[in-house]
């Protein structure tokens, strides 16, 4: 008896299909540690299974020069090629490119090439056709007219190569739309910084959640560091600029610092003691420890001593301690998480 009921339940697993995506998933609900993830992705995809990265890598180099291939073939030859051929051309492609996606299956490997594609060609669309035609429209608002017109193909795709182009595209329109804004006295490239990190840490807490509830696309590793890098870039470009830069309004001078510095911490502490992300937290740390450095370097330049031999010694010693504590404390804070998810 004990036989027969043990045999159904080894069978249920060996049919378990168990892949990367699906160890993230695991991770993600807290089901298995980081060590279990990383010791069952060495069982399932081996280092030296060279030709599983070599083959994803040539698709994804392949896949953006035959993209850049079709920018830069209207861009030469837009002289020779009549309108209607240039829309229709372009239209052609994205139409392929979702023909070939609901054909595979989302499910496919292939259809997030192809959903990326065809988000691109939206772009590329936009652009000829305002050319052609001579919109006037600025251009965050082509990048906000390409972002809405594909939001629903970055949704149903369920691509992270799709969401990752997608966001891309919103990034651009943010970043095009702060110098479209109407400029006054307190106008400043802080506050612009601001607004990018601040839309990248959404982003990067929408990733989070899903992946949290179990939402399978989004859960590559790389996701998480493609979101998390311009958040911690422009998030400590907002406190310095708003720390060195003088010509803020005495009353919004201080938002961008507050801001950028309470991202860098906020991340610093998640991506620590509740995430647990070694790459994520060496970046942080590494922003935080520049905000402080230039800091301490503007305190003793509002002085009148900063460009003393005394005081640029005194400097380059308070950077060098500076990050020599950042990294002893990154070692350290990566030790301890090995022990706790071990």
């Amino acid at each position: 008896m004990a036989e027969q009921a043990a045999g159904p339940t080894t069978a249920g697993f060996d049919d378990l299909a168990v892949d990367r995506r699906a160890l993230d998933a695991l991770l993600a609900r807290g089901l298995i540690s980081t060590a279990a993830r990383d010791h069952a992705l060495g069982l399932i995809e081996p280092p030296r299974d060279w030709g599983l990265w070599a083959g994803r890598l040539i698709a994804v180099v392949g896949a953006a020069l035959v993209l850049a291939g079709i920018v830069y073939f209207f861009a030469f030859n837009w002289a020779a090629i009549p309108p209607l051929a240039k829309l229709g051309g372009i239209a052609l492609g994205i139409a392929a490119a979702i023909a070939t996606a609901a054909v595979l299956g989302l499910d496919h490997a292939a259809a997030g090439y192809a959903t990326s594609a065809a988000t691109v060609l939206v772009g590329v669309f936009l652009a000829v056709f305002g050319q052609i035609y001579q919109s006037g429209a600025d251009a965050w608002q082509l990048f906000a007219g390409w972002a809405g017109l594909t939001v629903v193909w970055a949704l149903v795709a369920a691509s992270s190569a799709t969401g990752a182009v997608w966001s891309a595209v919103v990034a651009g329109a943010r970043v095009l739309w702060g110098p479209a804004l109407p400029r006054g006295p307190g106008a400043a490239t802080g506050s612009e910084a601001m607004l990018v990190a601040v839309a990248s840490a959404a982003f990067l807490a929408i990733r989070e959640i899903l992946v949290g509830r179990g939402v399978g696309w989004p859960a590559a590793r790389w996701t998480r560091l493609y979101l998390a890098t311009p958040m911690l870039v422009a998030a400590a470009w907002a406190a310095i600029e708003a720390i060195v830069v003088s010509s803020f309004s005495a009353e919004g001078r201080h938002v961008p610092t507050v801001v950028g510095l309470a991202i860098v911490v906020g991340g610093l502490a998640v991506y620590r003691w509740v995430l647990r992300d070694g790459r994520v937290l060496a970046g942080a740390v590494v922003a935080l420890t520049m905000i402080v450095d230039i800091a301490f370097y503007n305190l003793l330049a509002r002085a009148g001593r900063a460009f003393e031999i005394q005081f640029l010694f005194l400097c380059g010693l308070v950077t060098l301690a500076l990050f020599a504590a950042a990294v002893a404390w990154l070692r350290a804070a990566t030790r301890a998480m090995e022990r706790e998810d071990g």
